[in-house]
């Protein structure tokens, strides 16, 4: 029923509430010990309460509260002096970290968990080692105990303490853009040509065994730009753009054959690090905001919502999901660098129905009541209200609702307003808190016709 939001959170099935701000982590800022943005998260926990990200030229140790800056910690992946992170994964007991050079190609580094780091692993130590494409560099753990990993036209894979960097091969003007395991396969979304913009692609999603010299059937066609594939409860999520869009892009799940499209929504598109789920939602981040699609209760609808943002959007990383919080990276040229995690509750919260058409020949159309139904409130708890008519050319401030020691939660916000052909209600968290919510149940709202004199 929203015509627009920000930052709202609709995670539980009765109420709507303001969402959680970014929040740094201690030593989460550039301040502390981040000096890079965080392009891929780690998607599990090594050990209780550890995991980690990689972005640039540095390894990042996480908890769900702090980065950790001391000791080995952040590591400086060394090789050429000009690393860029694109991965990280957690295979038989090692951390490996897959980074491109600038222009020149790429390597995987790996980490013992206790104290070494051998940045040049992948093209030095085993067997078939190789250096990598200058291409984006997605791993995930197949259900085989085998990692594999996109490397421009290729998927590789490591086996073990083998390393076949070409496993599977596509067409030179192609580029692998991301990977998922489902159904004993490997799920590949390639784009050919690699060419980004409004450009048309003649993209595909391939099915692979891991082991034979080719992909298995016809792969799902598509007329557009693929960003990021993702498996959940075993079925393919799948965001893409279309052919001719360049700022549009859709969500949707792989049926058979074909892709069926859940939402279409306006914004960069995401791509491999940048989509996940969280508490039961499928997520993704797209230009500093993270939606969320889904529901966390199999008896309510589902609901699609825009529930928190990056600190910053000039540059905007992954999302980690790893330690039961919801964390972003960002850097903003002027202000540095972070790793924050959704806390509390942010003020830069709105809320705006759909605008209600009540016209009708013959007849004068009047709002009579807006009535708000809310859970009990704290001190500093507050939300104003407007509404918004006649094709938003006017606007009527309503009652403000706030926080009373009569713990008041039945809340008239409108007794009389004028006549409109249509409206909107629109809602306001920026002069409420950051720590007591306002946590609507209910509107209710009423009007009457007059016959037109």
């Amino acid at each position: 029923m929203a015509s627009n939001m920000q930052n709202i959170d609709l995670t539980d099935p009765n109420v709507l509430t303001q969402g959680p701000a970014p929040t740094a982590l201690t030593a989460g800022t550039q301040a502390g010990g981040v000096s890079t943005v965080a392009k891929s998260f780690l998607r599990i926990a090594t050990s209780d309460n550890v995991s980690f990200a990689v972005g640039g030229n540095k390894l990042y140790q996480l908890s769900n509260t702090a980065v950790t800056n001391a000791g080995i910690w952040p590591h400086t992946i060394t090789h050429d002096g000009s690393e860029l992170g694109e991965d990280v994964i957690y295979y038989k007991t090692n951390l490996y970290y897959f980074y491109n050079q600038t222009g020149s190609g790429g390597d995987i580094g790996k980490y013992n968990m206790s104290s070494t780091f051998d940045d040049d692993w992948g093209s030095t130590v085993p067997t078939g080692a190789e250096a990598l494409q200058s291409a984006p560099h997605q791993a995930i753990n197949g259900g085989d105990d085998v990692v594999y990993f996109l490397n421009g036209q290729y998927v590789g894979k490591i086996d073990g303490t083998t390393l076949d960097a070409q496993g599977l091969d596509f067409w030179t003007d192609a580029q692998t853009a991301s990977l998922t395991w489902n159904e004993n396969r490997i799920k590949i979304a390639v784009n050919r040509p690699n060419v980004a913009g409004s450009n048309l692609n003649q993209s595909g999603i391939y099915t692979w065994n891991g082991v034979a010299s080719s992909w298995e059937g016809d792969p799902i066609e598509v007329n557009g730009r693929i960003g990021a594939l993702y498996t959940k409860n075993g079925t393919d999520f799948v965001w893409w753009q279309d052919a001719g869009t360049s700022t549009i892009f859709n969500v949707g799940y792989i049926s058979g054959s074909q892709l069926k499209i859940l939402k279409t929504c306006t914004g960069t598109l995401p791509l491999y690090y940048q989509v996940g789920e969280y508490q039961g939602y499928i997520i993704w981040i797209s230009d500093g905001l993270i939606y969320m699609l889904g529901s966390a209760d199999p008896n309510a609808p589902v609901k699609f919502f825009q529930y928190t943002s990056s600190t910053y959007t000039t540059t905007v990383g992954g999302i980690g999901m790893a330690l039961g919080v919801l964390m972003t990276s960002s850097h903003n040229a002027t202000t540095g660098y972070d790793i924050a995690k959704a806390s509390g509750y942010t003020i830069s919260s709105t809320w705006k129905t759909r605008a209600f058409d009540v016209f009708q020949p013959g007849y004068l159309s009047f709002v009579d009541k807006i009535q708000v139904v809310t859970q009990s409130m704290s001190t500093g708890a507050k939300v104003d209200a407007t509404l918004t008519y006649n094709q938003a050319k006017s606007t009527q401030a309503l009652t403000q609702i706030a926080y009373s020691t009569a713990d008041t939660t039945f809340h008239k916000i409108l007794d009389k307003a004028p006549q409109v052909q249509d409206f909107r209600l629109d809602l306001d968290f920026a002069n409420g808190s950051t720590t007591n919510p306002v946590k609507i149940r209910s509107i209710l709202i009423m009007g009457h016709y007059t016959p037109e004199n």
